[in-house]
């Protein structure tokens, strides 16, 4: 997901939604992607805690952990990438393809591997609790929501869409379904990363939904 979200940046047509409000805001301050990544998922897990409340646990405080790695990730692809040729439109646009691709590659992967999600999920499973709206519907609302506030933001500071492009709403559009790509296309692997730990525990639970 970072390789993604890197090179979306260095072919200057628009991040992820997710990263659209950190890219605007390190155009704006001079503050690397990463850098800020790492602080609007901190702030993402804040606002976890003041949907949650109670149900708040540490287990949400632990979405922090991947949110690091990802954002020092991002720094390390970009400067890794710099040397690709971004001189023409068509090679920003052959890039974005490519980062939409890992991006969503790195997001089933994510999805599936049951291990700590990043906080971006996080809020959206927090909204979709609480609002006992279904996660699909609430994660577009949620990128909806994030790439306006990118939007005006950019406006605001830089009097121009600087950060979001036709890149971001193609990678919004695409993300999605490539995810469900992989899914259809790798379904041993899927299955496997799926798998219970305590298969035993499994088809009691299975029993029991059943009777």
């Amino acid at each position: 997901m970072s390789a993604g979200v890197g090179l979306s940046r260095l072919a200057q047509l628009g991040t992820s939604p997710i990263s659209s409000i950190p890219n605007v805001t390190s155009i704006i301050t001079g503050f690397t992607l990463g850098q800020l990544t790492i602080v609007f998922m901190i702030l993402l897990i804040v606002l976890e805690a003041f949907i949650l409340r109670r149900q708040f646990s540490w287990q949400n405080i632990l979405q922090l952990i991947p949110g690091i790695v990802f954002g020092f990730f991002i720094d390390g692809f970009v400067k890794l990438f710099s040397f690709l040729p971004m001189t023409t439109y068509w090679w920003q646009l052959f890039f974005t393809a490519i980062s939409i691709l890992l991006l969503s590659f790195g997001v089933y992967l994510e999805v599936n591997s049951q291990a700590i999600i990043m906080s971006g999920e996080g809020l959206t499973a927090a909204i979709s609790l609480v609002t006992h709206t279904p996660f699909p519907t609430i994660k577009v609302r949620q990128d909806i929501t994030m790439m306006l506030i990118a939007a005006v933001l950019a406006l605001i500071f830089r009097h121009s869409l600087s950060g979001i492009r036709e890149g971001t709403a193609i990678t919004a559009i695409l993300t999605g379904r490539f995810v469900s790509f992989y899914t259809n296309k790798m379904p041993r692997f899927t299955a496997w990363m799926t798998k219970p730990d305590h298969p035993e525990e499994d088809k009691e639970s299975v029993a029991e939904q059943h009777s």
